[in-house]
Formats: C-alpha cells, sequence, structure tokens
C-alpha cells in the first residue's frame, strides 16, 4: 500500500481492546483465524497511536477517536481544534444522544457552544451509520437464545424502545421494562433454586475454606444441567472424569524468613488449623499435603512455604502463625 498519510488511533479503551482480540485470536470468526496462520489481523502495521500533540502539526492525517458523540474525551479536544478549518473533515459512524455535540453537528448547526465557548463549524460532516449495538433482530435472537424470565431496556431512543418492547411482547411473551433514567424498577424473580448438593463435595469445602459458616460455604464444583432442566451439583473430578479430562492445580510458594528453625514450636501453633498435620525431617505437611513447610536449601532462617491454588485463603494465616 502506498499510504502517503499517516493513519492513527487514540490508544486508550481502544488499544487495550485491540490487545485482547489479539491475545484471543482463537475466539473469533472463522475467516480471521484462517488469516491468522498468515497474519494476525488485529496487528496494524499503518495504525499508530495518537499523541495529543499531533492535532497541531501541519499536514493531513486520519484520526479514529472516541467518544463517536463528541461529549468529551480526546475526539472533543481534536474536534475543537479542527472544526473550523474548512480542509477538514468529520465523519460520524453512529447514532448520538440529542443534545450532545456530535449530534448538533449532524443536524447541521454551523456553531456550537462547548464548555461556555463558541465554535464556528466550518469543516466537512458526513454520516456513516456503523453501529456497535445489535439490531432489533440480533436484540431479538439473543433473548430467544438466553431465555430470559424478564428484560430490561435501558438504552436507546424512546420511540424505538417501545417498538421493541411491543414486539418482544407479542413474539416472545416476555415481560418488558423500559425504565427512564433515574427511575427504579422491581424485578420479580424466583426465590433460589433447588438441586442436589453431594455430602462429600460439601464436606470438602468445609474443611478447606477459612471463611466457611451456618450461612454461607464456598465451594469449588461443577453446575450441570440435563435436557429436562434438572441442575446438578458434582465434584470437579467427576466433571473431569465425564469430560474424558484431567484436572490440572496449580502451586504458589513463599519465602519466609523466621528467628528460629524450629518445626515442633511451628506445629504447636498450626495444629489448630489441621489436628492431622505431620512432622517430618525437613518440614511440616498440612491438609494432606495441599500446604507445605519445608527448610531453605541455602539460608538457615528461612522456610520455603508451598500451597495449592485450594488452599490460597489460608496461606497468608498460616505465613502469619510461622512468623509469630
Amino acid at each position: 500500500m502506498d499510504l502517503t498519510v499517516p493513519i492513527y488511533f487514540s490508544a486508550g479503551l481502544a488499544g487495550r481492546a485491540n490487545e485482547y482480540y489479539r491475545m484471543f485470536i482463537n475466539w473469533t470468526n472463522e475467516k480471521i483465524k484462517k488469516t491468522f496462520v498468515k497474519r494476525n489481523m488485529f496487528d496494524f502495521k499503518h495504525v499508530l497511536p495518537f499523541e495529543q500533540q499531533y492535532a497541531d502539526m501541519d499536514g493531513p492525517m486520519v484520526v479514529f477517536s472516541t467518544p463517536g458523540m463528541l461529549h468529551g474525551g480526546l475526539s472533543l479536544k481534536i474536534f475543537k481544534k479542527w472544526c473550523g478549518n474548512s480542509n477538514n473533515m468529520i465523519i460520524m459512524p453512529g447514532y448520538c444522544v440529542p443534545g450532545t455535540v456530535g449530534a448538533k453537528v449532524i443536524s447541521g448547526d454551523k456553531r456550537v457552544e462547548i464548555e461556555g465557548k463558541m465554535y464556528d463549524v466550518n469543516l466537512g460532516v458526513e454520516y456513516m451509520s456503523f453501529s456497535a449495538h445489535a439490531d432489533a433482530k440480533g436484540i431479538m435472537q439473543l433473548i430467544r437464545t438466553a431465555e430470559p424470565k424478564n428484560v430490561m431496556l435501558v438504552h436507546g431512543e424512546n420511540q424505538k424502545m417501545e417498538f421493541l418492547k411491543e414486539k418482544i411482547e407479542k413474539e416472545l411473551g416476555l415481560p418488558v421494562l423500559k425504565p427512564a433514567n433515574g427511575e427504579t424498577v422491581t424485578v420479580e424473580t424466583q426465590i433460589g433454586v433447588d438441586m442436589n448438593m453431594p455430602a462429600d463435595v460439601l464436606d470438602k469445602a468445609i474443611m478447606k475454606e477459612i471463611s466457611a459458616n451456618k450461612r454461607k460455604c464456598p465451594l469449588d464444583a461443577c453446575v450441570i444441567m440435563d435436557k429436562s432442566r434438572k441442575m446438578e451439583v458434582i465434584s470437579m473430578e467427576e466433571a473431569a472424569g465425564r469430560m474424558g479430562t484431567s484436572l490440572h492445580s496449580i502451586t504458589f510458594g513463599d519465602f519466609v524468613r523466621v528467628d528460629h528453625m524450629d518445626f515442633k514450636k511451628m506445629a504447636e501453633r498450626l495444629i489448630k488449623h489441621d489436628p492431622d498435620l505431620q512432622i517430618k525431617d525437613d518440614g511440616l505437611e498440612l491438609f494432606n499435603g495441599e500446604v507445605l513447610i519445608m527448610k531453605h536449601k541455602e539460608e538457615k532462617n528461612k522456610v520455603e512455604v508451598l500451597w495449592d491454588e485450594y488452599r490460597e485463603e489460608w496461606s497468608q494465616l498460616i505465613i502469619e502463625e510461622i512468623k509469630a
């Protein structure tokens, strides 16, 4: 490509979003994934991050900037500098809320007030419908797929939202809420979902969770639903077995300096957390090996503490007990 005009994009949220597209290219559609063999479509060789000082440079340039409604941010700063020059052009790519600078520009206003100051609008204005939001067809498909109990419309022009509200109620038979800005609404929901909980899953959670009590107990498990919509809780191990895969674990570690290397005294402080802890020649073993405390290989007054992801909440407590 024989590009002679630099192309920039505002390197804020758009830049961070593109990083995730580059990282998770395998989640994109087939066309992009096939192209990825040759190149990543989100590595833009000819599009560079925009710096604010570029707005004062001489010569032509193209800038993709947000927000699209010109109600603040970098796009508004650039607009204020460029709007008076008839050699410039702005392309508005989507809907603008009435009252915003973008809406006034699209409607053809030749003077706009921004932050108490009047600006002449001499640049060319073009409108291109390029919305990132789903259209009515897409929204209807989403609702059919998700099968919600209620629908709430929260963004858009009132007339179009009313049309969509009636369409959803008529075709899908669902209650639809369309609250105004600042309005409080109440959504009626079913209280609770019944499902079977294996005793061994619950016992394991109670043993592992430091925050477990009579009201709540976080647990690591899987919820499955059969074709009749019956829900069941199963252990991670059983879920892996049904899927024909194996479980993976993450091990964390930290080095802790101690005043005296005495594993028996450490065990006296830790036994209240695990009555079955074991004293080894080179350290301690807690929770059936899920937490290990070992001598440092080089420094005499330092121990290495290892724990898996299931004991993450316990790690800080155990380290504090070791230091005591």
